[in-house]
């Protein structure tokens, strides 16, 4: 998962700097002085995100800035262009029409580490899947060593009581994604075979491997 300079509005670094040595540019790039910062080591322990790193042979604290050079000409980040798979969108975010803009509206892009309080510009898409767990298994008839397409699966969150339920696929995989850690039971049900109740204390992801149902009254 790559962490770079959040660009954040409320931003610590700037507030541990002395003598303006970081500072914040009308478009919300955050900058660091590279004269006046020298020796100011307090500015990377101030970043929650640990996204800026210290030269020790410059005696300088420095960070991503989004390619600020790059843009002033027109062009979009380095990491940005060089991405293959386009799994990194720039734009502006107080341009409602731009691709970045309507992500963050659709609900679909969240920032990291909300708690924080620092007011992020960098997004993410899918984080729940890098911060949270997930519990899946794959399911398989018994009786014909197939898998087991349509059971229904019920997740119980023992410390809430919530649930939620999931059928599996055609390769009979179920998966509930986005949990926090804690302990869970999953409940497996298909008509013609014996229910099923699994444990899981969830640490960390959990696949459960291959499940099999056997038929009822076996």
């Amino acid at each position: 998962m790559p962490v770079p300079c959040m660009q954040c509005e409320n931003a610590p670094c700037i507030k541990a700097a002395k003598d303006g040595a970081v500072y914040q540019r009308p478009d919300g790039i955050v900058i660091i002085d590279p004269k006046k910062a020298v020796g100011q080591k307090q500015i990377v322990d101030a970043c929650p995100y640990h996204a800026i790193f210290w030269d020790e042979e410059k005696q300088l604290p420095q960070k991503c800035t989004f390619c600020v050079q790059r843009l002033e000409e027109g062009k979009t980040p380095r990491c940005v262009q060089a991405c293959s798979n386009q799994a990194m969108i720039f734009g502006d975010l107080d341009d409602p029409k731009s691709e970045v803009s309507q992500l963050v509206k659709s609900g679909k892009a969240e920032i990291f580490h909300p708690e924080y309080n620092t007011r992020p510009n960098v997004y993410y898409i899918g984080l729940d899947r890098i911060v949270k767990s997930f519990i899946a298994a794959s399911i398989v008839f018994g009786d014909t060593d197939e898998c087991a397409e349509n059971v229904k699966a019920t997740l119980a969150d023992k410390q809430t009581g919530k649930g939620k339920t999931a059928l599996t696929d055609n390769y009979g995989v179920f998966e509930f994604a986005g949990l926090d850690a804690g302990k869970y039971s999953v409940k497996l049900e298909c008509a013609g075979y014996a229910p099923k109740v699994i444990d899981v204390d969830l640490k960390a992801d959990s696949y459960l491997g291959y499940v099999t149902l056997t038929k009822s009254g076996s």
